[in-house]
Formats: C-alpha cells, structure tokens, sequence
C-alpha cells in the first residue's frame, strides 16, 4: 500500500535529519601566509648562518684567500639562503595549492549530496502527492517521479515500487451505478437501502477520473520498460498483487520479478515478447479479456496456478526457461480463441469452463 511506502519514506528522511553532515572550518589564508612567511625567515636565516660559517672556516684554513674573495663567499652564502627561503616559500605554496583543490573536491562532493537529498525530499513530496482527492494532481505526482526516474537511475526502483503500491490500491473494476435519490431509497426494502446508498455514494466521474490516472501510471511504467524505451529503465522488478488493471499492456517490455498474484485484468492483458528475466507469479489472477503471452520468455519459474482465463488466451511460441505451472487454472469461455501453453490442454469442459491439464504422454 502506498501508506507503507509513505511510512518508509519518512523513516529515512527522519533519519537523514538526525545525522548531520559536520561543517568545515579551514583555516584563514592569514594564518598560513604568516606560517609561509615564518618558515621562509627561519630557513634564510638558518642556511645564511650555516653558510657563513662554513665558509668563515675554510677561508681562515686558506692563507692565500683574499678580501674579494671573502667577499664572494659571503654573497654566495647569503644567496643560498635567499634560495633555501625561496624553496620553502614554494613548498608552502604547493601545499595551499593542494589544500584548495582538496577543499574544491569537498565542495564539489557535498553539492552533489545536497543535490540528491534535494531529489529524495522531491521523491517524498510526490509520494504524498499521490494520496491527494484531485486527479490531476495525482497525474501531475506520476510525472514528476517519472522525471525524478529519468535522472536518478539508483531511485527508479523505489519510484517503480511507489507507483505499483498506488495501482494495488482499492477500486472498483467497474464504474458505480448512477446516484440513486431519496424517492428510489424509499421505494427499497429496508434491507437494501443502505448496500444501494453506499455503492452510489461515489460519483461517476470520479471513478472515470482515476481511472485515467491509473491508466496513465500502466502507460509510464511500460514506457520505459520497453527495450527500445529513450530512457529505458533496466532490472526492475514489478510487484502488482491485487492490483485492478486496464487494458494492461507490456509488450515488447523487459521485467525482473513480476508479481501478479489475485490482479484482476479488466480488458486485454498484452504481454506479446515480453521478458522475465526473473521468477513471475500470476497465481489467482483473473483475465476478463484476452491474455496474450505470444512470444514472451519467462527466464525463471512462472506459475498460473488458479489463475481464470475469462477471455481467450495466446500462448504461442511461448518460452518457459523455468518450470511453469497451471495448476487448477481455468479457460472459462471454451468458444473464445485459445492458443494454450506448450504440453497442456483444457480438461473437463463444461458449461463453465474447464481446467488445464497436462497433456498424457502418447500411448497411455
């Protein structure tokens, strides 16, 4: 249900909230020029002593060193130690250069993390969307999760699974019955008025309404579940138990793991070269149209078991790379047009319909 989904969403924002992200304070750009200056004094200062002194030694040892050289030397000492204070003066550059271009990946990192929360705080926002009473509003929650989708591959998965809680939701297959009035209550047994009043109470075009959007939610989800989709969105997995669906088409389309079991198909159901790369389960669903699984290859185990077949069925060519199981499944409508899965055949055919079976091997 969709309240569940809610429920977790506000779980990871809450926890998303309690867990801070701790500031930066770097340093002040003074404080590293006076360390770059200090270095610099103390390593002229060092050196030229050092070199002075040396120097000092070996001129006193050579009796034939005159003033000029003396001189020389002495120059020669202090621009050594010019060069030693250059030196350390780089060095302290390249290391602020490197501490910028660490700080600029920081910076870099945690736009891009404010970015994705922004997007999950979007992906909640939508999600409450969706429990709204004006339909447009819940169109308008659908496409933004879709776009949410297109642009944040790592969340398609729960967007997927916000937009199929939506569709298991409760609604009636059919559209209610026109609002009875006070005079036609009256006219009621006792008994009745109050089953009458409450399956009238919603209005027509409301049921019309979200039937729109739940159309509109089969349409965004096959969209980019289809190989040839501009932004196809791979490995997901389609959980729709008990959902009520209209005209349900996912030809041509690339699936995980389906769940379908007790979904009632109100229309056609198109699966025509569909792909389960995983396990499907259709167990208790009803097709009140045809259901069409031409061409489809179920990658892992399938199961039909108690599944209805109200309308006819097409199984040709159909692939089954796991087991595939049909127990207790019933064809209901023995003149419609049937095509059954490889290996079984209708058994006990009556006027209400008969079940599959497996075919007996020849000879027995």
């Amino acid at each position: 249900m969709l309240g569940s989904v809610r429920r977790a969403l506000r779980a990871a924002k809450a926890r998303r909230n309690a867990h801070e992200r701790p500031r930066v304070r770097p340093l002040a750009a003074g404080f590293w020029m006076l360390v770059a200056a200090s270095l610099a004094g103390v390593a002229i200062w060092v050196t030229t002593v050092w070199m002075l002194g040396t120097t000092n030694d070996v001129l006193a040892r050579d009796a034939k060193a005159t003033a000029a050289d003396r001189a020389r030397v002495r120059l020669e000492a202090v621009r050594t130690g010019l060069a030693a204070g250059a030196g350390v003066g780089a060095a302290v550059g390249l290391m602020l250069a490197f501490r910028r271009q660490r700080h600029q990946e920081i910076a870099t990192a945690l736009i891009d993390h404010d970015a994705g929360e922004r997007r999950v705080t979007e992906l909640y926002a939508a999600a409450e969307l969706l429990g709204s009473d004006k339909a447009p509003v819940r169109v308008t929650a659908l496409y933004t999760l879709e776009r949410l989708g297109n642009h944040n591959p790592i969340h398609r998965q729960t967007i997927v699974n916000i937009i199929c809680a939506y569709l298991r939701m409760p609604f009636l297959s059919a559209p209610p019955p026109p609002t009875v009035g006070e005079e036609e209550l009256a006219g009621l047994p006792a008994s009745e008025r109050a089953a009458v009043a409450a399956a009238s109470a919603e209005p027509t075009v409301s049921w019309h309404q979200e039937r729109d959007v739940r159309l509109t939610a089969q349409r965004l989800l096959a969209a980019h579940l289809r190989r040839d989709a501009e932004v196809p969105w791979s490995g997901i997995g389609l959980d729709l138990t008990g959902a009520i669906l209209f005209d349900f088409d996912l030809s041509g389309c690339t699936v995980g793991t389906a769940r379908f079991g007790r979904a009632a198909f109100s229309g056609d159901a198109d699966f025509r070269k569909t792909a389960f790369t995983g396990h499907a389960r259709f167990v208790g669903a009803a097709f009140y149209g045809r259901a069409d699984f031409e061409l489809a290859v179920f990658g892992g185990d399938v199961s039909f078991d108690r599944a209805v077949f109200s309308g006819g069925t097409g199984f040709r060519a159909v692939k089954f790379d796991g087991a595939a199981r049909f127990t207790s499944a019933t064809v209901v409508d023995m003149n419609g047009d049937h095509v059954l899965p490889p290996g079984w055949r209708v058994e006990g055919a009556g006027a209400a319909g008969g079940r599959l079976a497996r075919e007996r091997p020849a000879g027995r």
